[in-house]
């Protein structure tokens, strides 16, 4: 055997030991098997844990296998929440989705289409993409605190005080959603 064909089998004994690390790592950021990127997920993990192993300072599969699996643990977690904020900043969102979302979630249902668009265009003019998207995150009763501050990478604690900063920068907006 050549010292490739050595390396590639050592590589293939490093994912076949630590592909558990991998399906928890998903599960923590909550994305399921069922997930429509999930495949893609894993082979962008499988990648980054080969390099975490590659620039480890210990033996990953012998004496420090357990020093191994906390540092690939937290390496892949923050891996998988750079892909995850670069695909949401990515994607579109079109303006009947962000209606839908505004009437389900921040307005009676007979408001008028009209009143929500208003509200929203006003609102993303004056807050930054992040804080808007805070703001989509906060609406949609799908996301916990915790699970929003998980996505952003802060703690609860700050979730709420850009909620409340968010609030006092669109207080005065109200009179949009009043209008009909």
């Amino acid at each position: 055997m050549s010292l490739i064909d050595y390396r590639s089998l050592y590589k293939s004994r490093v994912l076949d030991q630590f592909e558990p690390l991998i399906h928890k790592t998903l599960s923590r950021l909550f994305i399921s098997q069922t997930h429509v990127n999930y495949q893609d997920y894993f082979q962008e993990l499988r990648i980054k844990l080969l390099d975490i192993e590659a620039t480890f300072d210990g033996d990953a599969m012998g004496k420090d296998r357990i020093r191994f699996v906390a540092y690939a643990g937290q390496g892949l977690k923050w891996h998988l929440l750079s892909i995850l904020r670069k695909n949401s900043r990515q994607k579109e969102v079109s303006v009947e989705d962000i209606t839908t979302l505004a009437e389900e979630t921040i307005m009676p249902i007979e408001s008028s289409k009209a009143a929500v668009l208003s509200f929203l265009e006003e609102i993303r003019r004056r807050l930054t993409l992040e804080e808007y998207e805070l703001v989509l995150m906060l609406c949609d009763d799908t996301f916990t605190i915790e699970e929003i501050a998980e996505y952003f990478g802060i703690r609860r604690q700050t979730v709420y005080k850009r909620r409340a900063k968010i609030v006092s920068k669109i207080e005065d907006l109200k009179y949009l959603l009043l209008k009909e």
